[in-house]
């Protein structure tokens, strides 16, 4: 693995412990639930993380499947969501595309990651390295959420 990926790998793994963590033991109905009518719920954030982890595997040229793809890009915020796919489900799948992500980052070479993008992200650096990062940063916001989540439905904390 590029030495500049190393920090990030490490990252997106203690991002997939927390997240296994975070979704472990919460029922369905809980995770559902927002706090309040300004908040996501749980069940929002998890399958936000996930579809962003998706995003992170294609913009590195990998072309792995969300297989809830559709039920994502029908929804424009959380308030259009019908249904959510089964935490323990979402958790499955997370586990199989984290190891997907790692192995593929392996395979990435300094000029893979030194290549600009055609998209753009908030930051200066649009190479790919700098999306990774940056999609990395984006994925800890949002695990930190569902996080804070599991606590407001009771359970004990992400990080002991």
């Amino acid at each position: 693995m590029d030495a500049r990926l190393k920090s990030l790998a490490s990252i997106l793994s203690i991002n997939a412990a927390a997240y296994g963590r975070a979704v472990d033991g919460v029922d369905q109905a809980s995770a559902e639930r927002r706090p309040n009518d300004r908040t996501n719920s749980l069940a929002y954030l998890a399958c936000h993380a996930l579809d962003a982890r998706y995003y992170l595997m294609r913009m590195c040229g990998h072309e792995m499947t969300n297989p809830w793809q559709e039920l994502f890009e029908a929804a424009k915020d959380i308030s259009t969501v019908k249904e959510y796919p089964p935490l323990y489900e979402l958790h499955t799948v997370w586990d199989e595309v984290h190891e997907a992500t790692l192995a593929h980052l392996e395979s990435l070479s300094a000029e893979d990651l030194d290549a600009e993008t055609s998209h753009e992200f908030p930051i200066e650096d649009q190479s790919l390295l700098g999306v990774v990062m940056f999609l990395t940063f984006h994925e800890t916001y949002h695990v930190g959420q569902t996080g804070l989540l599991r606590r407001l439905a009771g359970k004990e904390g992400v990080i002991r």
